[in-house]
């Protein structure tokens, strides 16, 4: 059991420093282990921020007011709305038994605010008629200032802002933007014209934006297969990524809606001879065309390290053994990927094949040397396999196949016959072998028969 850098290793780590810059330059945020589960979850901090940048313009004119009266008046503005909406949060990506990806916001992560102006301008026309002459004016007002009438207003809100979404209201009371004296106006036109003109405007102003999804794409530009996130629990999901990291493109999509009323209130009188007359306005209340747009955030590209287990070996092949034998067989683990890398490995056959490294933890770039042995208890062919189980997201099960046979010990040659012992003697004067079991009564008949036997043969020979 060893942990060492394999030579492929080195090559490898040492192609990923060259390629470090190029990277660091290639996407916009890094994700980092998740607090919680750390081998298996990265997550990146995302912001996005964006201010219109051509201001929502509207213009509004009152036209000629009050149509046939003896003073009208034509009054306009311009009015802009500066909207600004920032959002934080994260992407978090988990794995290995799907890549899931949610993407929780920042409390109070959100910033939305608007900045309302305006700008005004005026014209008069004079139609009057004293003791039978006619008198007739139309021309601008000048020193209608171009007065910045600023509405402001700021939130911040729980980001990411899904739907209701978050409002805005702002709202001025009347202000006297303009105060022009008639007289000196267009007193070269009607001699003895006296009077004046003012203009009072007041604006009712609101925004209100919403989230309406996050997309995660590929950086091929294609959204990953969960489809966008569309909701603070919500959540995405893309196929197991091959190699070491996987990148994705994120962006919120919105919509922000404008609306609000302006009110101008102009107040236009003269008098010419002892007559006077008065414009019988009080307010012209002019609505805001409800507009929305769509508000489209800048991509950020997030980095997932991710790790990448090889195996040296698919197959351990331990060939023949004699019954009684062992063998060892070693099998490497790479992590060629960019994150620490875990494993746990279980054999089919703990008796046969029984594994002497049940587990690894790996940097980035590391081998790690396990074992495993064949011990066979009988004759005949074995197959069995390791399970390698890791948190590489494309390959959280790998197996390595194990075969080996087997023959029977040859047995002992067989041991040599034992000898028979002799029969016993008695030693006499006859050597004769005695017949049947001392003392018995056949070996005393068998004695007797002897000595007469003996005894008749000599008488024969004395005759």
């Amino acid at each position: 059991m060893r942990l060492r850098f394999a030579s492929l290793a080195a090559t490898s780590a040492a192609a990923l420093a060259l390629l470090a810059p190029t990277r660091a330059r290639a996407y916009d945020v890094l994700a980092t282990p998740c607090a919680a589960a750390p081998l298996t979850c990265g997550i990146g901090a995302i912001k996005f921020d964006r201010v219109d940048a051509l201001p929502i313009q509207w213009s509004f004119d009152t036209g000629w007011v009050p149509q046939g009266s003896p003073l009208e008046v034509h009054v306009w503005a311009d009015v802009w709305a500066n909207t600004h909406v920032a959002l934080a949060g994260q992407l978090e990506t988990a794995w290995p038994t799907a890549m899931t990806l949610q993407a929780p916001g920042n409390k109070e992560g959100g910033d939305f605010g608007f900045h309302y102006g305006a700008d005004f301008g005026a014209q008069g026309k004079v139609t009057i008629s004293v003791l039978g002459k006619s008198y007739s004016w139309t021309g601008d007002i000048p020193y209608v200032p171009q007065f910045d009438l600023q509405v402001k207003d700021a939130k911040t809100f729980d980001a990411w802002g899904y739907a209701p979404g978050v409002g805005l209201k702002g709202e001025t009371m009347p202000q006297k933007i303009a105060s022009v004296s008639v007289g000196s106006l267009i007193g070269g036109s009607i001699p003895g014209i006296d009077g004046g003109f003012e203009l009072d405007v007041a604006m009712e102003l609101e925004a209100s934006y919403v989230t309406d999804r996050i997309v995660v794409a590929t950086t091929d530009g294609k959204e990953t297969a969960g489809g966008p996130i569309t909701a603070s629990d919500g959540q995405s999901s893309t196929p197991p990524a091959s190699g070491g990291s996987l990148e994705l493109d994120v962006h919120p999509e919105g919509t922000v809606r404008y609306d609000g009323v302006i009110h101008m209130i102009p107040s236009f009188y003269v008098s010419l001879l002892g007559n006077q007359w008065t414009i019988p306005i009080v307010d012209i209340p002019i609505a805001f065309p409800i507009t929305q747009n769509a508000w489209i955030f800048d991509k950020q590209r997030v980095h997932v390290p991710l790790p990448d287990l090889a195996l040296s070996e698919k197959v351990l092949d331990f060939g023949e053994l004699t019954v009684g034998e062992k063998k060892t067989l070693l099998y490497q683990l790479w992590n060629a990927g960019e994150a620490r890398a875990v494993a746990a490995m279980t054999t089919s056959d703990a008796i046969t094949f029984p594994l002497l490294d049940t587990g690894a933890a790996l940097d980035p770039g590391l081998t790690y040397e396990a074992k495993v042995e064949f011990i066979p208890s009988k004759g005949g062919p074995f197959a069995g396999q390791i399970a390698v189980l890791s948190n590489d997201p494309k390959a959280p099960v790998q197996l390595v196949l194990l075969k080996g046979t087997a023959k029977a010990a040859a047995l002992p040659p067989p041991l040599p016959a034992t000898p028979e012992a002799p029969a016993a003697t008695e030693k006499g004067t006859c050597a004769c072998t005695t017949v049947g079991a001392p003392g018995g009564s056949d070996g005393r008949a068998l004695g007797l028969g002897m000595v007469a036997a003996v005894a008749l043969l000599r008488r024969r020979r004395r005759s």
